[in-house]
């Protein structure tokens, strides 16, 4: 069993288990013997339970992190395979990163506190200009998993973004059942079905900063037409900037930004409609087919897509469409 004063690799010394993490999972702040830096180190216990899709997503993690140099993301340091030699009971593979001394935005609301529209406006502007980094590369990086306990303010008020361990879906199959799982009010529809895009990410971040500036979670928040209700919760914003979370949080892909580029031009010039992004949908709900067998359950954390085995070559034929009776189209 780890614990605080264990030195692994005969360099990173434990300190202190941060937060609440998934079974098999552990993060430390550690320190770094060699360069007496503390340090971020996040570990996958390599057990019978551990789905290999989970040492999948952790080496995909690190893999990232390496690739990545931007000033306001924690630099990736190490990663490391821990075997049965250092006296605990299972193997361990560990990622370290730069620690970023400061709070995450989830503590800032869980403490009573509220975003001010200028404090919102900085923070967007400074997750954008990272988003407008992951989006540019070749490939794009996609975070998909903005939220505020993933942003960490810094006491110079600069804003981190953290925690690169989400992919685009994860899918359990059981049979013909799929689980996807994501954080439940952050994630977009199209992301529930693993077709994650860059405004995919645009989504969570505007779902983040209603959050921030009401205090409420995008999952209690009442919706109408599945759009976010928020700003009768707040009376003092600028109604160009409430414009502009509504246009970042639609729930149709075609209706938001479609880039970090645009959404910070936007923001800036204080244009709800981005000047190339002139487009007159017509939105309409497709109603679920009579007869359809499918199932779907939300809940805060998943969103469980049950199709029953008997019925497969039936609905094949005439109510596999069923599965998209929540996607919107132009």
């Amino acid at each position: 069993m780890l614990q605080a004063q264990q030195v692994l690799q005969e360099r990173y010394q434990l300190q202190t288990r941060l937060g609440r993490t998934a079974a098999g999972r552990q993060t430390w702040l550690a320190k770094d013997v060699k360069s007496s830096e503390q340090v971020i180190l996040k570990l996958l216990a390599f057990s019978p339970q551990m789905q290999w899709e989970e040492l999948k997503l952790f080496e995909r993690e690190a893999q990232v992190l390496q690739s990545l140099n931007h000033p306001r993301i924690p630099r990736y340091r190490d990663y490391f395979c821990l075997d049965l030699q250092t006296g605990a009971q299972i193997s361990w593979f560990g990622l370290v990163q730069q620690y970023i001394p400061g709070v995450s935005l989830q503590e800032f609301i869980e403490s009573g506190k509220r975003l001010t529209q200028k404090q919102a406006k900085k923070i967007a502007t400074e997750i954008l200009q990272i988003l407008v980094y992951l989006h540019q590369l070749s490939p794009p990086v996609l975070h998909r998993d903005i939220k505020p306990s993933n942003l960490i303010l810094t006491e110079n008020k600069q804003v981190y973004l953290v925690d690169f361990g989400a992919v685009q879906a994860q899918a359990a199959v059981t049979g013909v059942t799929f689980t996807v799982v994501g954080t439940s009010g952050y994630a977009p529809l199209e992301q529930f079905w693993g077709r994650a895009v860059a405004a995919s990410d645009l989504y969570a971040l505007g779902a983040t900063l209603i959050h921030l500036i009401t205090g409420i979670a995008p999952a209690d928040l009442p919706q109408k037409d599945s759009r976010l209700q928020f700003a009768e919760y707040v009376n003092n914003l600028d109604p160009i900037f409430v414009g502009w979370i509504e246009k970042m949080t639609e729930i149709a892909l075609e209706k938001r930004y479609s880039t970090a580029t645009q959404a910070l031009e936007a923001l800036k010039s204080g244009q709800v409609q981005p000047k190339d992004h002139a487009r007159n949908s017509v939105i309409r709900k497709i109603p679920k087919p009579s007869g359809s067998y499918i199932q779907l359950n939300k809940s805060r954390e998943q969103l469980k897509i049950t199709v029953p085995a008997p019925g497969l070559r039936k609905l094949a034929t005439s109510g596999l469409l069923g599965l998209f009776f929540y996607l919107y189209i132009g």
